[in-house]
């Protein structure tokens, strides 16, 4: 019995780490459509044409200590171009800004953090992690 139970984990942890390589060899697979719509997600973070000059907008996640309200924050600092406000697990949001508005923002009080906005790449989980989740 203890054979058959080794035997099955092998397998499992066999497929598990062939899984990765599998799917990012999966988009190139399913043709052009899949290719056309993974740089569309992308598109929204991208930097603006001119945005190295430091006076064209670009994307940034405004963190407000608690119980600041984000609106008051954007409307004193001049922040127009908002994709989206955060009011439960953290107080901020995620804005469009120019050099001026983060320079701003930054000298605030209630203002934590002022970061550019950009893609996550966590680490590949395998077989050989080990650890409680």
């Amino acid at each position: 019995m203890p054979r058959t139970v080794l035997t099955a984990v092998l397998l499992c942890a066999a497929a598990v780490g062939a899984t990765p390589a599998a799917q990012a060899q999966a988009p190139a697979a399913r043709g052009p459509v899949a290719q056309a719509q993974a740089p569309a997600a992308r598109s929204q973070l991208q930097r603006p044409a001119g945005a190295e000059d430091g006076r064209s907008p670009e994307p940034y996640v405004v963190t407000l200590a608690p119980g600041a309200d984000p609106e008051r924050v954007m409307r004193e600092t001049g922040v127009t171009r908002v994709r989206f406000v955060y009011r439960d697990t953290i107080r901020g949001f995620a804005a469009d800004l120019d050099r001026e508005q983060v320079a701003a923002l930054r000298a605030r009080p209630d203002v934590v953090a002022v970061e550019r906005d950009g893609e996550a790449v966590g680490a590949p989980v395998g077989p050989s992690v080990t650890g409680r989740w």
